[in-house]
């Protein structure tokens, strides 16, 4: 199958490669480490292996959300952009494209905008803290997503909101501190995305 754009016999070489040079440093097979050896590829960082954290079910609860063609909702179109829609084929919502809010980030008030779409769907914040604080006050009110992918990335509430995600009763994969990112968001989910298609086989 296609696993990150490798369309020719070259880039699916270079595919080959980064896999065998990164799993030197992060060896095995399991899920877990199979999303940890995409996000090092993706981020060409090896200390990255180490700030990624998995909490509850969250790649079960993922593989299941993508076999089911679940919502998936996320704070801003780089996310969007970067999804393998080969294997995913659930709605996908961008939180910037909903906000109307001129007192909160266009990405929170999308965010709560999208409310209603987020029970049982995967919400994957790559960017914006803001956001994923929109996305933790609306798990404390009841609304229950099956994963949330949060890595956002900054000095300011970065950091603070992966914390106020870690304490919540949800599945997630996170990052320690202020690192992450966008690509780091979208090689998370794609890992996800792969490992369901090897599941419906």
């Amino acid at each position: 199958m296609q696993d990150m754009g490798d369309l020719t016999f070259d880039a699916n070489e270079i595919v080959k490669r980064s896999y065998e040079v990164v799993s030197k440093i992060v060896p095995g097979n399991t899920p877990e480490e199979k999303v940890i050896q995409r996000c090092v590829i993706a981020t060409g960082d090896f200390g990255i292996k180490d700030l990624i954290v998995f909490k509850g079910n969250a790649i079960d609860e993922g593989i299941k959300a993508i076999l089911d063609d679940s919502n998936l909702i996320c704070d801003v179109k780089m996310v969007s952009a970067g999804i393998n829609k080969r294997n995913f084929g659930g709605a996908v919502f961008v939180a910037v494209e909903h906000g109307d809010d001129e007192r909160l980030t266009r990405a929170m008030s999308g965010i709560y905008r999208l409310k209603d779409q987020m029970d049982g769907a995967i919400v994957v914040i790559g960017n914006a803290p803001s956001a994923l604080i929109a996305v933790c006050n609306l798990i404390n009110e009841g609304v229950r997503p099956k994963l949330v992918i949060g890595t956002p990335v900054g000095f300011v509430n970065a950091a603070e909101s992966k914390e106020m995600l870690r304490e919540l009763d949800v599945p997630s994969i996170t990052t320690r501190g202020t690192r992450g990112g966008s690509t780091l968001a979208v090689a998370i989910l794609n890992a996800l995305v792969n490992l369901a298609y090897e599941r419906s086989d």
